[in-house]
C-alpha cells in the first residue's frame, strides 16, 4: 500500500476477547475519529457513531484501506467503550460511544498502600510490570535506564500515576498501537516518514507558529527538600526580565542531579528556545504516532526540518484525513 497516494477506506469495529486480545464480533460504524496526545493521561481516545449499542466492551476499530486491486487491514484503535448515548432523528437511531484507552484500567486501580519503586531497579521493567498487573499488553526496551533513587505512592496513587511518575523520571516516553500494546521506550530521533512537495503528503494549508511570548525567564528547580531559583537578567536577551519587563515563572522538580544549579540554568536556557510548531491535515500514514519524529521539507514555505508529533486525529470517514500538531525537534 502506498500511503501517499489516494485510497479509499471504510470502517468496522471488532469487539475483542479481553482474555485471549483476540477479535470477534465485527460491527459497523457510521463515523468517528481516533485522538491521541502526548500530553494526555490516557493517550489515546476515541469516538464511534453506530446504528446499535455495545454497552461496556474491548473493541478495535479497523480502518480498510483499497488501492488498485489492494488492499490493507489497519488497526487505529483498540479500547475500551462507555455505555452510549442515543440520537433520535425521526426513523432513525444512532448510538454515540466514547470509548477509553487501555490504559483506562490502570487509571482506575491504586496500588497498594506503602508502595515503592526502589532505587536502581530498572524502571521500565517496573513500570511494564505494574500494566501488566492491570491486565495490559506490554513490551519495554530492556537494559535502559535505572531509577537513581526510589519513587513512593502518594495517597491516592493509581497504577497509571505510578507508571507515569517512573516513565517520566527516566526521560521515556508511554506508546500505544493500535492493537491496544503498550510499549515503555525512550524517545529518540530515528525518522519515521517525510512529508514533502514529493510525496505531496500535507493538503495545502498549514498553521506556522513560533511562540516564544509563553517561554520564561525564571525558573524554579526542586530536588528533594532543596530548590534553586535562577533568572534571567541578561539585557542583551529579549526573553530576560529587564527587556520584558516582567517575571515569568515556571517551576520543576527533578528526581536527582549532580548540580541543581548547573541543572537549572541550562534547564532556563532549554525552556527559552523558541517552540516553533506546525498545524496541518495530512494523508493518513499507519507508521506515525504521537511522539514520534517526521522530517517535513517544503522549502518553498520556508518549511524545512524534523517535527515530533504532540497531537493526532484520524477521521473515521473517507481518505482517513489525518490533523496533526508538531513540534521543531
Amino acid at each position: 500500500m502506498d500511503w501517499s497516494r489516494g485510497f479509499s477506506a471504510s470502517y468496522i469495529l471488532m469487539t475483542v476477547n479481553p482474555t485471549t486480545w483476540e477479535d470477534e464480533q465485527e460491527f459497523p460504524i457510521i463515523e468517528g475519529s481516533v485522538d491521541s496526545d502526548i500530553s494526555a493521561d490516557l493517550l489515546v481516545s476515541a469516538d464511534v457513531v453506530m446504528n446499535q449499542p455495545l454497552g461496556e466492551r474491548w473493541v478495535r476499530v479497523y480502518l480498510i484501506a483499497t488501492q488498485n486491486g489492494g488492499a490493507a487491514r489497519v488497526p487505529v484503535f483498540t479500547g475500551l467503550t462507555s455505555e452510549p448515548s442515543r440520537k433520535i432523528k425521526g426513523n432513525i437511531t444512532t448510538y454515540n460511544m466514547s470509548c477509553y484507552s487501555v490504559l483506562k484500567p490502570a487509571a482506575d486501580k491504586m496500588v497498594p498502600l506503602g508502595y515503592y519503586a526502589q532505587a536502581g531497579s530498572e524502571g521500565a521493567a517496573v513500570a511494564a510490570l505494574l500494566l501488566k498487573e492491570c491486565g495490559l499488553r506490554v513490551t519495554y526496551t530492556p537494559g535502559g535506564a535505572y531509577l537513581p533513587q526510589a519513587i513512593i505512592a502518594e495517597a491516592g496513587e493509581t497504577y497509571l500515576t505510578m507508571v507515569q511518575r517512573i516513565v517520566n523520571a527516566l526521560g521515556w516516553r508511554v506508546k500505544i498501537d493500535g492493537k491496544g500494546i503498550v510499549e515503555i521506550c525512550p524517545y529518540d530521533s530515528k525518522i519515521v516518514a517525510e512529508f514533502s512537495t514529493g510525496t505531496d503528503m500535507l493538503e495545502p494549508e498549514v498553521t506556522d507558529e513560533q511562540d516564544w511570548y509563553s517561554c520564561p525567564n525564571v525558573l524554579r528547580v526542586t530536588c528533594d527538600n532543596y530548590s534553586v531559583t535562577v533568572r534571567d537578567e541578561d539585557p542583551n536577551s529579549p526573553l530576560s526580565i529587564p527587556r520584558r519587563g516582567r517575571e515569568i515563572w515556571k517551576a520543576e522538580s527533578v528526581n536527582s542531579v549532580a548540580d541543581l544549579g548547573q541543572y537549572a540554568l541550562a534547564r532556563l536556557k532549554e525552556l527559552q528556545s523558541p517552540a516553533r510548531s506546525l498545524d496541518y491535515t495530512r494523508r493518513f500514514n499507519p507508521n506515525v504516532m504521537p511522539g514520534d519524529v517526521v522530517r517535513i521539507s517544503y522549502p518553498a514555505q520556508d518549511i524545512n526540518g524534523l517535527f515530533r508529533v504532540a497531537s493526532q486525529s484520524i477521521d473515521l470517514e473517507y481518505g482517513a484525513r489525518t490533523k496533526e500538531v508538531v513540534y521543531e525537534a
